[in-house]
């Protein structure tokens, strides 16, 4: 067994493909991608749009300019959707419209935050434990929205300024 390095499950070992910048083991990122293909089944949920976010943000990688951007934009959709009322079809609008052309360049329009311990949270591995695919999709919207509190509790301040600046904004 071994721990993932971000959100912490103890998994088997699994000798295969990890992301370049997320920060996930083999067999977390197998189950993960499993499930982006539906494997297991899970019912259909809103939630199921913004799996990509919980887990991006979860698995925040190391510094780089890569990991940066993408735990900030995949947490401006989370909180877009979970506290500033966007529906879930604006979740990919969401990502994207703080990366759009401007003064500054994108890269640079982030910084990193210092992650939250995620020791003992919900895990794409809890997902996929649950019996039915009803239990699943239950289990996907309290590990979505437990994603985002975690983060919440200690970033929210510096995502409603980036969601103000980069995602309401007319111009950067």
């Amino acid at each position: 067994m071994e721990p993932c390095p971000n959100c912490r499950a103890l998994l088997p070992f699994h000798d295969g493909p990890t992301h370049r910048y997320i920060g996930a083991s083999a067999a977390c990122w197998a189950i993960y991608s499993a499930l982006n293909v539906g494997e297991p089944p899970v019912a259909p949920t809103p939630y199921g749009a913004l799996l990509v976010d919980a887990y991006a943000a979860q698995h925040y990688g190391i510094p780089s300019p890569q990991a940066i951007q993408s735990v900030a934009v995949h947490l401006l959709a989370l909180y877009g959707v979970l506290e500033a009322g966007q529906p879930v079809e604006q979740a990919i609008w969401l990502r994207t419209r703080p990366l759009r052309d401007g003064k500054t360049a994108k890269h640079s329009r982030f910084h990193w935050l210092t992650p939250p311990d995620f020791t003992g949270s919900l895990t794409v591995a809890d997902l996929v434990r649950a019996a039915t695919p009803a239990e699943r999709a239950g289990r996907m919207q309290r590990y979505v929205k437990s994603v985002w509190e975690i983060w919440a509790a200690q970033q929210r301040a510096t995502v409603v300024q980036w969601y103000e600046r980069y995602v309401l904004a007319d111009n950067l």
